[in-house]
């Protein structure tokens, strides 16, 4: 149950970041309205990119340099979930410009949804240790 409950949270952390980077991108390229089918596009992006996360990111490495080493694997596997789909929804074109342009926006939703986390996380974790404290004192 617990492993459902992780895979909901980075759902929704990467499907939001998705569309946070969508809505700039289609903004930059003077698009004034996101069409409906790329909404569902999204969705479905958040999902592949999910399973290729919660598949890495618990890895257990050994060392700071297999830490380093798993997360570049992650992202280079999102980029390669994300480059066909982005061709396949007609987001991007097959071309040196455009595998570029869906690299910087993999990075994009990597660091949002990896902020996202860090910072609720984090949060939360301050908050079990200030509840640890009141109950167990400064042992």
């Amino acid at each position: 149950m617990k492993k459902i409950g992780e895979y909901i949270k980075w759902y929704f952390y990467i499907t939001t970041s998705i569309l946070m980077v969508t809505a700039v991108v289609f903004s930059l390229s003077g698009t004034e309205t996101l069409p409906a089918p790329t909404l569902w596009q999204v969705m479905l992006s958040g999902l592949a990119t999910t399973l290729v996360t919660v598949t890495i990111v618990y890895i257990d490495c050994k060392s700071a340099m297999g830490e380093v080493l798993k997360y570049f694997i992650h992202y280079i596997a999102l980029s390669g979930v994300m480059v066909p789909l982005g061709i396949w929804f007609g987001w991007l074109r097959f071309s040196v410009p455009g595998i570029v342009m869906m690299l910087v926006a993999v990075a994009a939703v990597y660091l949002l949804a990896f902020g996202a986390y860090y910072i609720i996380d984090l949060k939360a974790a301050k908050k079990m240790n200030q509840r640890l404290k009141e109950k167990y004192g400064e042992e």
